[in-house]
């Protein structure tokens, strides 16, 4: 497959020029997570590592997939100066993948790739293809729509009324668009925007039918985390009103699922006096036990997937390459797998195990920290300061991100460690808070 390129680019934010990757073969057998990223428009996005501010770059690309025999070649007006050049870089791109195919696989699919000159229509070829209608497209770009109309309403009154005429419409995947954009508009550093569309979720949470019951949901969860008993999970499960909160107990309560959980469950129904009752306890803990199961195997897949990436990892020529590709699955999950297997090769005493291991948490800590905004990069660093010294250094340095946004993040940063008990550092935090303040002269409220 076709070498990492590097392309200069200008921030059209803060003039700064920078160095980012970019893809001109997007492989679905060589990247699994390919598809995904086409579709989320994630291919060629660069953020400025000055200001944060990040945007598509448009580019053109090929996207392969061979078991679908598709090969589409995204290629918007401006990528080219005339059709000459057009197809002398559907040609590069094209040749590039079939000379990466064994003779067998190079098939006439290749030779006529279907160029498109927007993104949404290589989409709409690519979702087709797994058998997403045009009906599904289509309804998922007017819950688009209704979201832009509530974000544009010119009054409170108008968005109530919108939200009263659409509340069959604001559903579970309208949450889930909701949120996709709450993440976009954080990673990308848009204040503005995240500040509006927290205020809407508020709003649906509060007006429409589907917000209400995910209201009724966080009120059990919380029931549960202050009270996280094995009765109590007994109790919350009993009165859950929907499938879809006891699904949401049983995976929060997994780890108090044990002998005694069920031996509680088992009580309850035998103490249960009214037939009806005890059918439908019954029931509860069939499903219980059913949802359990599935959660367990999904565990258990994903844990496989995860150990997979990082065997992946160990093996690939260009590791960092392969970990950019597939960031998206740099969780929690496979950073405790990671974590697991760097422990067992130091007791192990496999030295060369270890070092290759501690080389991918480097490096990916690093591009971890590069997909952070400007200030958390910047507060990270400051809490690492080994003096005083390089505080005040870092501070000089970066005087554009010592803004209020900067003292908000510090203060519920120190909050947040003090109710985790970290106060070791929750106390640096307020070291480097006097520090920023006395930089400011005091302007900043802390």
């Amino acid at each position: 497959m076709s070498p990492a390129l590097l392309a200069r680019v200008t921030c059209p934010n803060c003039q700064s020029q920078f160095q980012t990757r970019v893809e001109q073969v997007v492989d679905v057998r060589a990247d699994p997570n390919a598809k995904m990223r086409v579709l989320n428009g994630l291919v060629n996005v660069a953020a400025c590592p000055q200001c944060g501010m990040q945007g598509p770059l448009n580019l053109p690309f090929l996207y392969h997939d061979p078991g679908k025999e598709l090969a589409l070649i995204y290629m918007p007006m401006e990528a080219a100066r005339d059709n000459l050049e057009r197809q002398r870089l559907i040609g590069n791109m094209t040749g590039t993948v079939i000379n990466s195919l064994p003779p067998e696989e190079r098939k006439g699919y290749l030779l006529q790739p279907q160029e498109f000159l927007t993104l949404e229509n290589m989409m709409h070829k690519i979702l087709n293809a797994d058998g997403v209608t045009s009906e599904m497209i289509a309804e998922q770009k007017a819950r688009a729509e209704l979201l832009q109309r509530m974000l544009d309403a010119a009054s409170e009154e108008i968005l109530e009324a919108i939200i009263k005429a659409n509340d069959d419409v604001i559903d579970g995947n309208f949450f889930q668009m909701l949120n996709m954009n709450l993440e976009a508009t954080q990673s990308a550093n848009r204040s503005d925007i995240m500040q509006r569309l927290l205020l809407l979720s508020n709003k649906l949470l509060e007006s429409s039918s589907q917000g209400r019951a995910i209201r009724a949901q966080g009120g059990t969860l919380e029931a549960l985390r202050a009270d996280p008993t094995r009765e109590n999970l007994v109790e919350l499960l009993a009165q859950a009103p929907d499938e879809q909160t006891r699904i949401m107990l049983v995976t929060i309560g997994r780890p108090m699922m044990d002998y005694l959980f069920f031996q509680a469950l088992t009580a309850r129904i035998d103490s249960a006096g009214d037939k009806g009752e005890v059918k439908r306890l019954t029931a509860l803990r069939i499903e219980v036990l059913e949802i359990r199961d599935q959660l367990d195997e999904q565990a258990r897949a994903l844990y496989i997937e995860r150990a997979t990436l990082l065997r992946d990892l160990m093996l690939s020529d260009d590791p960092e390459t392969l970990a950019r590709q597939r960031f998206r699955e740099l969780d929690r999950d496979f950073f405790d797998v990671l974590a697991a297997n760097l422990e067992e090769a130091r007791s192990a005493g496999d030295r060369e195990s270890a070092e290759s291991l501690q080389r991918i948490w480097s490096f990916l800590m690093r591009l971890v920290e590069e997909s952070l905004p400007p200030e958390v990069r910047l507060f990270n660093r400051l809490i690492a300061a080994e003096d005083d010294a390089e505080i005040e250094r870092l501070l000089q340095e970066n005087r554009n991100l010592v803004t209020e946004r900067l003292a908000q993040f510090m203060q519920e940063a120190e909050a947040n460690m003090r109710e985790t008990g970290a106060l070791e550092t929750a106390e640096r935090v307020v070291h480097v808070r006097e520090k920023v303040k006395q930089m400011k002269g005091g302007t900043i409220a802390i």
